[in-house]
Parts: structure tokens; sequence; C-alpha cells
């Protein structure tokens, strides 16, 4: 696996601006570009009246129950207000959904005492379930959350208050940010909540987007989200396996990164994504520094212009994640200095008969060393593997160097060619037989 495995994918970030920034670093430290579209704010609870009281009674409390880190700030910022010292009653219990939110408590002077397995609220409920019978327990949560936590305390016997101690609102900037931000391209969407996801839906309607997005995929936090999700109509491509940020990201990275980086004796092969394409055409300082290497001068080489770059970039937009691979791939000669040396690629999956067409190019400083026949031994390997029954390919009889590479990769000449436009092929042994 590449050590960024999601070089040139751009992931839509929906925390609030104040949290984006672990989940940004870590997506920016495996090559992705993160877009952040803050749709969630933090405001102050419409009274101040239930939290005041309950932090001037704390020491009648049995448990405190944190649902996020927000809800510790939230308290914390309030008793600084009313002056009150943060300190832990000897007889209060911490409970915190998820190390992040332990971690924060643990910040303010908390100590916590339970903390789920599954960072979710009927897990928590599962822990204290047999211990809540008399206790009297206090639930610091947003304004609008599910009743999960309280009604099955209650129902256990315990005396729950919650207090809002916190809202979860849209800034006013996020419909026409998330415009801006689709109008160049998505790979995927991150949900950090369903407050997340309930608030990017209200964004996409006031900014008059389509929903879900289309041929974008959405990777969840956990079940909670991921059902939220589908009763927005937007079932989620992936979910993390640990409700946490570190297992978001990674199941970011089992979506969207390359099954292969694909390599023969001397070549490096990358795929081309939406945001690789848009630097080829728009900034191409900006795309060798992606690649981490120069640009040769003639650089898009041969047939492989902007034009071609422009169809690709429109086909991976329409087709979504899963067109990477199916497009460009980028020739890397390996070494100390890595050095583009050219492309080579499909022009779409296979078709329903199962044919493929690949096409590539080679930078003129590079020809002549063996090289255009490992790129395209790799891409016929590739589209064999990947279950093709015909792999085409086009030249002309004034190109004898490349009818040399494609017969050399196991090519034949189709009967039906023509001068102009010679077609070679390799049909697959079990479709002339089956």
């Amino acid at each position: 696996m590449s050590a960024l495995p999601l070089l040139g994918r751009r992931v839509l970030v929906t925390r609030a601006a104040h949290q984006a920034g672990k989940l940004s670093e870590g997506l920016r430290a495996r090559g992705a570009e993160p877009v952040e579209v803050a749709v969630l704010e933090i405001r102050a609870p419409e009274s101040f009246d239930p939290l005041d009281a309950a932090l001037r009674q704390l020491d009648s409390y049995d448990w405190l129950i944190l649902t996020s880190a927000n809800a510790v700030r939230a308290l914390a910022e309030r008793a600084a207000a009313l002056e009150i010292v943060l300190t832990q009653p000897v007889r209060l219990k911490v409970a915190a959904i998820g190390e992040a939110t332990a971690a924060a408590a643990r910040l303010i002077g908390l100590q916590v005492d339970f903390v789920p397995e599954a960072y979710v609220a009927e897990s928590l409920v599962e822990g204290l379930l047999a211990q809540a019978a008399g206790q009297r327990i206090l639930l610091a949560r947003a304004a609008v959350a599910r009743d999960v936590i309280p009604d099955a305390l209650r129902a256990a016997g315990a005396e729950v208050d919650v207090v809002e101690a916190y809202r979860n609102v849209l800034p006013d900037a996020a419909p026409e940010q998330l415009r801006l931000a689709l109008g160049k391209g998505i790979d995927a969407v991150t949900f950090t909540s369903s407050s997340s996801a309930t608030h990017l839906a209200q964004a996409a309607r006031v900014a008059g987007i389509a929903w879900p997005f289309a041929c974008v995929p959405a990777v969840s936090i956990g079940p909670i989200t991921s059902q939220t999700l589908r009763d927005l109509g937007w079932p989620p491509a992936a979910e993390a396996n640990l409700s946490d940020i570190p297992g978001l990201i990674a199941a970011v990275e089992r979506l969207l990164a390359p099954t292969e980086i694909m390599r023969t004796s001397r070549l490096r092969l990358t795929p081309s994504t939406q945001q690789t394409l848009r630097l080829e055409l728009d900034d191409p300082a900006a795309f060798a520094a992606l690649l981490g290497l120069r640009l040769p001068q003639d650089w898009p080489p041969g047939e492989y212009d902007r034009g071609a770059i422009q169809f690709f970039l429109e086909k991976m937009i329409e087709g979504g994640p899963g067109a990477v691979g199916w497009y460009g791939w980028y020739a890397i000669l390996e070494g100390s200095e890595p050095a583009l040396v050219g492309c080579g690629g499909y022009f779409g999956p296979p078709d329903e008969s199962g044919c493929v067409e690949i096409g590539y190019s080679i930078c003129e400083q590079w020809r002549g060393q063996g090289l255009a026949k490992e790129l395209v031994q790799a891409l016929v390997n590739r589209a064999s593997a990947l279950g093709a029954k015909k792999i085409v390919a086009h030249t002309t009889e004034a190109n004898p160097a490349s009818i040399a590479v494609l017969l050399g990769c196991g090519f034949q000449q189709a009967i039906d060619s023509e001068s102009e436009q010679l077609q070679f092929e390799i049909v697959a042994v079990d479709s002339l037989t089956g």
C-alpha cells in the first residue's frame, strides 16, 4: 500500500469548524485534500436556567453522563461564567461516550469512571443499567438528541435530569460553501454524527442541491449515524469499525484507496483521480508537487492532450470513486529521483460484453527503452485479472513502434482492421470456449 493511499482524493469534512482539525489532519497525512464545510455550529442553549441549576447542585447527583466533547466544553464554559469551581463531588461518578469525550472530561479535572466499549448510547445504557435503580443521574447533551439514554435509565428506576448544554445549528455560510465544494468535485463525504447528516441535508436543501449527492459515497462514523443516513435516503458506502476519528479515516481509506499501486520492474503506476486531473488542467505545478516530481517538458505527451484529460475528468465525475483505475494511470520511473515518463489507461470499465480499450503515451525523452511495453503489459494484466473478456487497442501503420509494443504484449491484429486505424486485440481463452 502506498504511503499516501488517498493521494488526490477530495473528502468533504462536515464537522464543526473548531473540531475539524483532527479529521482533516488525518486525511491530509494520507494524501487526501480535506474540504471543510462546517454544517454544525455550537451555540448556547435557549435558556441557561436548567444547566445553571444542575451545576449549582452537582453534589446531589450520583452520575454525570457526558455524550460529547461539546457537552464537556459547554459545562466548563458555563461553570466559569457562573464562577463555579468545577470540582468533582465525592459521590459523583462520570460516564463518557467515547475516548475523545473522556479525554475532554479529564482535561477539565473530572475522573471518568465508565467508557462503553462501543461509542454509542445503547452501549452506555447497557453498562449502567445494573446500577441505575435509585440513582440520581444528570445527562448533559445537545438540545436535540435521541432519548435512548434517559428513557432506558428511567425504566430501570433511575431519576434522570436532562439539561440542554448547547445547541447545534446550521452555519449561515454552509449552503454556499457546499455548492462551491461540490462544483470542484468530491470523492466522499464523512459524517461524524447524526446531526452532521441532518444538517448537511438541510444545507443541500437551502442550496438547491439534489440529495443525496450524485455518485458520491457517504462514510459514517458508526451505526447510529449510518441509520440516520439511511433514514435520509443515503445509505453509507462505508462505516467505521471503531466509532472515532481514526476509525472514520480508516473507513475512508478502505473505500477510496486504490486496490493497488501497480508496479513493473521499473515503473510505479498511480491511478488518476478527479483532483490530479483538475490540477493537470489548471495548475501543472501543483500537479507535479502532488506527485512529488518534475513534469517533463512535453507533458501532457502525445495523444494524451487537454481534450483527453477533460474527457477523463468528466467520466471520473460521472462514475464517482468506482471510476478510479478505469481511466488514466501515471507511469513513474522509480529511483532516487522519480520521473514521470508517460501515462496509459482505459477508456472506461469493460462494457456489457466484457470488452475494454486501452491506450498509452510515453514522453519523447523516455521512448525506446522498453517502458511502453511494461506499461501496456501492466494494463493488460490488470484488465484480465478483473474479468475483461476482450482488450483492444488502436494505432496506425505510420506508428511501427506502437505496433511492436502491442504485438510484444500479446495483441493480434484484428482481421477487419483498416490501415488508417488498425485494431489490435487480446481475447480471453474462456470467452472463446464459453
